[in-house]
């Protein structure tokens, strides 16, 4: 009977995760991001059993388009979550400020340092890494090696490891 019970008490919360309306995730989301000026649009939500992926993401900063990506993908495991978003087009308006595609972008977060996701960039031309400081709300990236022409240069700066970028918000 105990162990009939103390399995139930590990399976609920599970089977409750796996069966859980996930889109209602993104909808929150999309209405905390509204306050920022953030809009992001997508063609489909497919939902998976322990995350979703959005499928051609457009991404609006108050009013302007600013990225399209193929997918944005978000899975989670009781205390680890994991997203990424792939092939990301920047907007030509904004080629200025930042590459015209980026590879794939990947941000974690676990509960074991919960003030403290990591985020990479993932490109063929260049990669970043870094992470996100939710307590100081600072973001921080070091990319060992840059393109020579590449348009970060002016808001990154040089150090020994590379260029960083470094952002509060």
């Amino acid at each position: 009977m105990v162990k009939k019970i103390i399995l139930v008490l590990i399976l609920l919360p599970l089977l409750l995760w796996i069966f859980a309306p996930k889109k209602s995730l993104v909808y929150w989301g999309e209405k905390q991001w509204a306050a920022q000026g953030i809009t992001v649009t997508g063609s489909a939500i497919h939902e998976h059993p322990f995350g979703l992926t959005i499928e051609h993401p457009v991404v609006y900063f108050k009013g302007a388009k600013v990225a399209t990506a193929k997918a944005i993908s978000l899975w989670s495991v009781l205390l680890y979550t994991h997203g990424e978003a792939d092939a990301i087009r920047i907007d030509p308006a904004f080629k200025a400020f930042a590459p015209s595609q980026i590879g794939a972008v990947v941000l974690t977060h676990s509960v074991i340092a919960p003030l403290r996701a990591p985020v990479a960039i993932n490109d063929p031309h260049f990669s970043g890494s870094g992470h996100i400081d939710l307590n100081t709300h600072v973001l921080q990236l070091l990319f060992p090696t840059l393109p020579k022409s590449s348009p970060l240069k002016r808001y990154l700066k040089q150090t020994k490891g590379g260029w960083t970028y470094e952002r509060t918000f």
